[in-house]
């Protein structure tokens, strides 16, 4: 099998591209992150690295120049486009094509021309999905509702319904296909690669010099997506004498945040990255993440891989990752009440919250010892059918 990858930035597509690359699957990798970002170069690629981060690099320099939405919105778009363009030219010699969502319609159209098997990569649930919690979250919160790109969101739409093959990181977006009537048969499933999965133990022994303190952590981008709002209202309801909400992560506009009274006890504190951040999880009694809708949060898995115990919601991909009521607790979006009941049992009953972290430590060796198995997207790939 000979494998052309394309993705518009680093998260886990570099884990994959790694992976495929040492099973001897890949042909080529076509990349949208900058080239000199940091950890940008993948030495052991060589030449199989292609890059089509113009447009990408134009985009990331609109955020930060605080463009219209309507600019960034445009560019993202134009940036996905052009990774498709890119990707065209290195499908000779390929019989599988497996692209981000939005950056490979046009790709896949001629990888199936030419007899060869085109996998679309969800890395959330069905876009349309996606738009409608959105919307309706906005209007909740009464703010202005400003839909997806049009024309992306159409060409998303597309690449599934085309695709040979769906490619999925959780149940939780591999049911958002089927409730909309998507065949089981055309969809894969492969969990992300985990990342700092080390320093379990340490982190163990921080929260027990802490143990008078219970502090919640929360850690991904403030904004109205994430949910955060219910963990704050849930927080403010819990009962403890000294109890902490840290929010580790850039904030958005609209945050989500607007028109609520922050309580005691909340703090920000901005981006974190290497040793601060896991310095951040082995403090942490709990990990909360409420979000809306995440395909695989990566961040639960970070936190597990440090022994701490999550509780997060139903669209986060989390029974990918744990047991509910075994690790850590899932409850549904939008639930305050069960967000802070679950909190408040882990400061009242004490012996139950102690075998739920002591199965989060058990979780995190098994992650470790996850490294040594055959990699989730390698054995999904080879389940693909019409390829010798």
């Amino acid at each position: 099998m000979r494998v052309v990858y394309s993705a518009p930035n680093k998260a886990h597509h570099y884990g994959y591209a790694r992976e495929l690359n040492r099973a001897g699957m890949l042909h080529a990798f076509v990349s949208g992150f900058p080239r000199f970002g940091p950890g940008a170069q993948i030495p052991e690629l060589g030449k199989k690295l292609h890059r089509a981060d113009h447009l990408q690099c134009l985009y990331l320099a609109a955020l930060r120049s605080k463009c219209p939405v309507t600019i960034t919105r445009e560019l993202t778009h134009l940036s996905k486009r052009w990774i498709d363009r890119v990707a065209s030219r290195h499908v000779s010699g390929a019989d599988l094509y497996l692209h981000y969502s939005g950056c490979g319609l046009d790709t896949a159209r001629h990888m199936r021309k030419q007899g060869g098997v085109s996998v679309m990569e969800a890395v959330n649930s069905h876009v349309l999905s996606q738009q409608a919690l959105l919307e309706e979250e906005y209007k909740m919160l009464g703010l202005p509702w400003v839909p997806f790109h049009q024309r992306e969101t159409l060409r998303r739409v597309q690449e599934c319904e085309e695709a040979n093959y769906i490619l999925v990181p959780s149940e939780f977006v591999k049911k958002s296909f089927l409730d909309r009537g998507f065949d089981e048969s055309k969809i894969l499933k492969a969990p992300y690669p985990l990342r700092n999965v080390d320093g379990a133990a340490s982190g163990h022994m921080n929260r027990e010099a802490q143990k008078d303190v219970f502090r919640i952590l929360f850690v991904g981008s403030i904004s109205i997506r994430k949910g955060l709002r219910y963990l704050i209202e849930a927080f403010r309801n819990l009962k403890h004498p000294r109890k902490e909400l840290w929010i580790v992560g850039p904030a958005a506009s609209p945050s989500g945040l607007e028109g609520i009274s922050i309580p005691k006890g909340v703090s920000f504190h901005g981006v974190l990255k290497g040793e601060d951040l896991q310095r951040a999880y082995q403090s942490a009694s709990i990990f909360c993440l409420p979000t809306l809708e995440e395909g695989l949060a990566l961040v639960l898995g970070e936190a597990l891989a440090n022994g701490v115990p999550v509780l997060t919601t139903t669209n986060s991909g989390a029974e990918d990752l744990f047991m509910n009521g075994r690790e850590g607790v899932i409850v549904p979006i939008r639930n305050s009440a069960a967000l802070q009941e679950a909190m408040q049992k882990a400061i009242d009953d004490p012996e139950w919250f102690a075998t739920i972290r002591r199965h989060a430590l058990n979780r995190a060796e098994a992650f470790r010892d996850r490294r040594s198995q055959t990699p989730a997207i390698v054995e999904a790939l080879h389940s693909v059918k019409g390829i010798n």
